[in-house]
């Protein structure tokens, strides 16, 4: 079925390039793999968070490393807020740009934190965040067309 799916997705991509159609397709397509990829950073990274810290509490190489990952991923946080969307999604996007705002700020917080020899993730609001931000994006990820 997923074959028959991508065929057809081809042929209307070939066929109709001229029309605007095509372009929604794509930017849908774009959009649904782009959200389903971040919405994987953000679960991984809040599964491994706890582990992250207590190894950067207390050796070095850890420490650099996670703060190497925080940059990294504001960054992705950056990048998710540029993302072309479709008309449908649109306010459910801004939402969760709303919450990568707050993302950011807790990951400056926690790299401050772990620049200071504190805790990495005392204080930053994170964990809640990262949940909140996943509730939207799994509201996303139900609207986007199969």
């Amino acid at each position: 079925m997923k074959k028959y799916r991508l065929s057809l997705l081809l042929f209307i991509l070939l066929v109709m390039p001229s029309c605007g159609f095509a372009e929604k397709v794509g930017t849908s397509v774009n959009f649904a793999n782009d959200t389903a990829s971040y919405m994987q950073t953000l679960t991984e990274f809040g599964q491994e968070m706890d582990t992250l810290a207590a190894n950067a509490a207390t050796d070095l190489q850890s420490r650099e490393a996670l703060t190497d990952r925080l940059i990294a991923l504001k960054e992705q946080v950056t990048q998710y807020a540029q993302l072309q969307v479709p008309e449908y999604a649109t306010d459910l996007h801004q939402s969760i740009v709303g919450y990568n705002e707050k993302l950011q700020q807790g990951l400056d917080q926690a790299i401050t934190n772990l620049e200071e020899g504190k805790a990495a993730f005392e204080s930053t609001g994170i964990p809640d965040t990262i949940n909140q931000i996943n509730e939207l994006l799994n509201q996303l990820t139900q609207l986007i067309p199969g």
